[in-house]
């Protein structure tokens, strides 16, 4: 059998050529760019594109009498008294007027009138038989111009496709998570990125140009092969060219881009408020994004993992020279042989034959799961954290354009709120470790969805509002630990496939939401509100729902292992180590990394910092 191949930990090289220096902030800040705006508006345009407003059957024999002055005529109000059916709310809430949405009085408004006196009565008879929608729907036309709902008559029995739509969309997020981590752990992090950029904007700017909804379905469907890939991928290459001190402030940082990135797709929609106008503005900029063709390397912790040193020398000087350290121009291959002279390769211990056969195995995600039992229930908990929050992040986001709100100003405020949550997230998770901090913000964001239950229904939709506000304050601060702390646990060998599959299974939950969100459709004000006959609290049902599931995705996270401070596990072995030994109760304090230099002592990491030419070697 052939000698296995010296791997150098690329932690180790980091205090040589700066764990955060010039090039790493360089970089970050140049893919939170493709990270973000694109993934932002990918994901959550379609809240605008197919936004649903208020809507009454169309009645062409009242309209052609609307207008002021002659007596005969008619506004607005008195046509849907006239036309539209009410709903009955119950005795005390006769104050709210609900009509319905998909249903007309079927009588003969002509002979209504001459009967009448030739006068159109003020309020119609109960008696008058009713029936669906016969001629169209008339939409308010306060908030959008147009969206592909009203364009299409996307109502009533055809309300089922926007959340269709939606739910197909992450059906493509599924099999591209995998796909394109699969790529990323294969060829290269760079090699899939631009696979996904292209991918992304060539068909985000095909979609603006759906001739009818299926095409758009169709081709968002593909196009939601790159999300959230777009958003992970350029994330984990700028967070292997880090120090383990600076993962967190990458996690918290990306995903506050990705914040401001929802506001200014809010204030896009606002300005923007026509579905085709909106779509090409939220796709044809990122033309320019080809341009990172000449910029953007590939990772060198990647390439090391595969032993590709020569590549990773040329990444490694660049990085040094950017950063302003001074090393050897053959800087990799000294390091290596002084690490391989400090550490000669021992007669191995005997080894089980479970040990044996996964040592004889291709690091894959496959023989994690197989061989690996503690990496594999990493795996398995941070996979179904991941589909909580997944799941209630992207509820909660759709969710706030129903707010009872102005539909943007509601999706501004749900994304503003996200900008204070990773701050204190990013406070306390470099203070006291990922899990704590996971499992205090998704237990009480849950706790806040579920207290929307005992709002009452005639309630200021502000206490609603902020209940729900609460919640996604909360579900972000967790949604930006999930992608540190799941790369942190899983190995670089298999970590873009681990972090894809387990965004494929929060992906399942993000088929589901859609539909979760459409079984509360209410909108208070004067026209056409919709709900239940019973006037039941169906419309808080959603964040109910959503805040349960966030509660038991919080009680999971007390049984995955802490890595606050710890160096990235490399190999398939390394990743076992995690959470092998550990206590539920534990609250770790951020400390200084002991590293071992070449002349066998040890040193803390600010030690190394004037350390004259002595590599650190082990940890």
């Amino acid at each position: 059998m052939a000698a296995k191949q010296y791997v150098i930990n690329f932690d180790e090289v980091l205090p040589h050529i700066g764990e955060m220096g010039r090039y790493q902030l360089g970089l970050y800040l140049l893919m939170c760019i493709p990270a973000t705006l694109p993934a932002a508006f990918l994901a959550f345009n379609q809240v605008f594109l197919s936004a649903e407003p208020l809507h009454w059957c169309k009645v062409p024999e009242l309209l052609a009498h609307t207008g002021t002055g002659a007596s005969t005529q008619l506004d607005l109000d008195h046509i849907k008294r006239l036309s539209i059916p009410r709903i009955n709310l119950g005795e005390g809430r006769e104050h709210y007027v609900l009509y319905k949405r998909c249903y007309q009085y079927d009588v003969n408004f002509t002979e209504v009138f001459i009967q009448n006196g030739k006068q159109w009565p003020e309020e119609p008879n109960p008696d008058w038989p009713e029936s669906k929608c016969r001629a169209g729907w008339s939409y308010d036309r306060s908030e959008y111009k147009n969206t592909l709902v009203t364009e299409l008559d996307l109502v009533c029995d055809r309300n089922w496709w926007p959340s269709t739509s939606t739910a197909l969309f992450y059906v493509g997020s599924l099999f591209g998570n995998i796909m394109f981590g699969y790529i990323a752990d294969k060829y290269g992090r760079r090699t899939s990125f631009f696979c996904l950029l292209f991918m992304e904007v060539s068909l985000s700017i095909v979609t603006s140009f759906s001739p009818n909804y299926v095409v758009f379905t169709v081709l968002r469907t593909i196009n939601g092969f790159t999300f959230p890939a777009i958003f992970q991928i350029p994330f984990i290459l700028t967070l292997e060219t880090m120090g383990p001190g600076y993962r967190t402030f990458a996690g918290m940082m990306i995903c506050l881009f990705f914040a401001v990135a929802l506001m200014v797709l809010a204030g896009l929609a606002y300005i923007f408020n026509s579905w085709f106008e909106l779509a090409l503005v939220t796709s044809v900029p990122f033309v320019l994004l080809f341009s990172y063709w000449w910029f953007v390397p590939e990772s060198p912790r990647w390439l090391l993992s595969y032993g590709r040193i020569q590549e990773a020398e040329v990444i490694i000087q660049n990085i040094a020279k950017w950063n302003k350290k001074q090393i050897p121009p053959n800087f990799l291959q000294e390091f290596m042989e002084q690490q391989k002279a400090l550490n000669p390769n021992p007669t191995p211990p005997p080894m089980s034959p479970t040990t044996q056969a996964r040592s004889e195995k291709s690091p894959s995600i496959l023989v994690l799961l197989l061989y690996y039992p503690v990496a594999r229930r990493n795996f398995m908990l941070i996979t179904f954290n991941w589909f909580a929050n997944a799941m209630v992040y992207n509820g909660l986001s759709f969710y706030s354009a129903n707010l009872n709100v102005n539909s943007f100003l509601g999706f501004f405020i749900s994304s503003a709120v996200e900008i204070p949550s990773y701050f204190v997230g990013w406070y306390v998770m470099d203070k006291w470790g990922r899990r704590w901090i996971l499992f205090a913000t998704m237990t009480t964001g849950g706790i806040a969805g579920i207290c929307c239950l005992f709002v009452p229904l005639d309630a200021s939709p502000w206490i609603t509002v902020t209940l729900a506000m609460i919640g996604k304050f909360q579900i972000a601060a967790s949604f930006a630990v999930i992608y540190v702390y799941a790369g942190e646990l899983m190995p670089t060998v298999v970590r873009s496939e681990a972090m894809g599959i387990s965004s494929f299974v929060a992906g399942i939950g993000l088929l589901i939401f859609p539909y979760i969100n459409s079984l509360a459709r209410i909108n208070f004000g004067s026209l056409c509100l919709t709900k239940n006959h019973d006037g039941n609290y169906s419309h808080v049902l959603p964040l109910v729902i959503m805040g349960t599931l966030s509660v038991m995705g919080g009680i999971t996270a007390l049984f995955l292992p802490e890595t606050l401070c710890s160096h990235l596990p490399n190999t398939l072995e390394e990743g076992e180590q995690f959470g092998s030994q550990f206590k539920i109760c534990s609250c770790p304090q951020k400390r200084e990394l002991d590293i071992v230099s070449l002349d066998g002592h040890t040193a803390t990491l600010n030690d190394l910092k004037s350390h004259n030419g002595k590599a650190p070697v082990a940890v």
